[in-house]
């Protein structure tokens, strides 16, 4: 399914994307070496962390193996000549706490769209229509709250902007931890759209409060940079919040070898529950990052 879109995306590019954009400066030959470097070590830490729900010791080992690669990325972009990512633009306070931002950001998005069809087919026994249909009015609000949020980006600083989008969707994953078998269908999706209203309200604000202060030579790539690490933390989000419950999961194994049907039921519930309380907690550390974006005080003569 995504193959064709990936093509088509591909397309797209070529024919409408601006290749003279004055921010673009002169062109560049492509860090292949680096290219490689941030490939293969993606692959290898997200397959580890996947391979950590059949085996810990190869999951470690995969993802540790990732790790190195990545501190080879760092070491070399700091050498190359035309380095793929700029690693001067992790100089500046605002770009790096983006950065962080960015990461939980994509973790929350992705692992949320994972784990709540998930948890309604697996935990409440919906249908996976019911299931999908959750996300129907959270990703029209999401778009909606974009727009909105967008126009008021001159006039709400970025960090309060993104601290206040961030502790919505905080709030949203605490609010499910305390999910039951008698929780009603509307309040998931209401707790569905709160997440996501807190998502738009991030999104417009994020990039711009990372970006100022950031030399106009720098622009370009740093906009780049926040939009991988934005996907990194989606993908890594998704594995980890997979294996999270498989986790919770194994961990409740003896109730639900136990007793019937109600008694897996509640088992399951409550490891999701865990793994809903964790993910918010980790979305709420963030809010601490998101602060370090706003701009630094003008001293007064």
């Amino acid at each position: 399914m995504v193959v064709p879109l990936t093509l088509l995306g591909a397309v797209m590019a070529r024919r409408f994307m601006a290749v003279d954009s004055i921010m673009m400066g002169e062109r560049k030959p492509l860090d292949w070496r680096g290219l490689a470097l941030a490939g293969i070590a993606t692959v290898c830490l997200l397959n580890g962390l996947v391979e950590m729900r059949e085996s810990v010791a190869a999951g470690l080992l995969l993802a540790a193996l990732g790790v190195v690669l990545i501190v080879a990325f760092v070491m070399w972009q700091l050498r190359a000549a035309d380095p793929l990512m700029d690693m001067r633009l992790y100089s500046y306070r605002q770009f790096s706490a983006g950065a962080v931002v960015a990461f939980i950001y994509g973790a929350g998005l992705f692992g949320s769209t994972y784990l709540l069809p998930v948890y309604m087919q697996m935990a409440l026994g919906y249908t996976p229509s019911r299931a999908g249909l959750v996300l129907l009015p959270a990703g029209i609000a999401l778009g909606l709250t974009i727009v909105a949020a967008g126009r008021f980006t001159h006039r709400v600083s970025p960090h309060v902007q993104v601290s206040f989008g961030l502790a919505l969707l905080a709030l949203s994953f605490l609010l499910m931890a305390t999910g039951s078998p008698s929780t009603p269908y509307l309040l998931l999706v209401a707790l569905a759209v709160l997440g996501r209203i807190g998502l738009g309200c991030i999104l417009p604000s994020l990039t711009l409060g990372s970006m100022r202060g950031v030399d106009f030579s720098l622009i370009a790539q740093g906009s780049s940079c926040i939009n991988f690490v934005r996907q990194l933390g989606g993908a890594i989000g998704v594995s980890l919040a997979g294996v999270g419950l498989q986790w919770r999961l194994n961990q409740h194994g003896a109730v639900l070898g136990l007793g019937g049907d109600a008694l897996a039921q509640v088992a399951r519930i409550r490891a999701f529950d865990e793994t809903f309380l964790a993910v918010g907690v980790v979305i709420a550390t963030a809010i601490l990052a998101s602060w370090r974006i706003r701009p630094k005080p003008v001293p007064v003569a």
